[in-house]
């Protein structure tokens, strides 16, 4: 009987001593379970942040890219006025000097001689025009 009961005392402790190691794992696993948690909050807040971030930054690209459509647009329109006004200004230019041309061809030779002016002149302005 004293054999069975060491034998029992040596049960009881070896399950006294089980039961405390699962304790301890049982906490171990709470406090991991703990961290992962607070991490978890953590990440969750991150991740908020950076969508609200994103969303502003989507927000910026699509009023910056308006902006460069609105832009894009103004130059194309500028660069053709700009064309025509060149146009307009050679085609004047152009009939500025057939004009001239063609008035300093009618006038007599003595008013071109009381002018100061000499026979070459009309000849000069027809030459600008070719």
């Amino acid at each position: 009987m004293a054999e069975q009961s060491v034998r029992l005392r040596t049960h009881v402790s070896e399950l006294a001593a089980c039961l405390e190691d699962l304790l301890q794992q049982r906490e171990n696993v709470a406090r991991f379970a703990r961290e992962e948690e607070a991490e978890r909050l953590r990440l969750a807040q991150d991740l908020a942040v950076l969508q609200r971030r994103l969303a502003h930054l989507d927000a910026s690209l699509e009023r910056k890219a308006a902006s460069q459509e609105a832009f894009d647009c103004v130059i194309e329109q500028s660069q053709s006025a700009l064309c025509k006004l060149v146009e307009s200004s050679h085609t004047l230019l152009t009939l500025t000097k057939r004009n001239a041309a063609e008035v300093a061809a009618l006038m007599p030779q003595a008013a071109l001689a009381a002018t100061g002016a000499t026979a070459a002149a009309p000849a000069a302005a027809r030459r600008a025009l070719n």
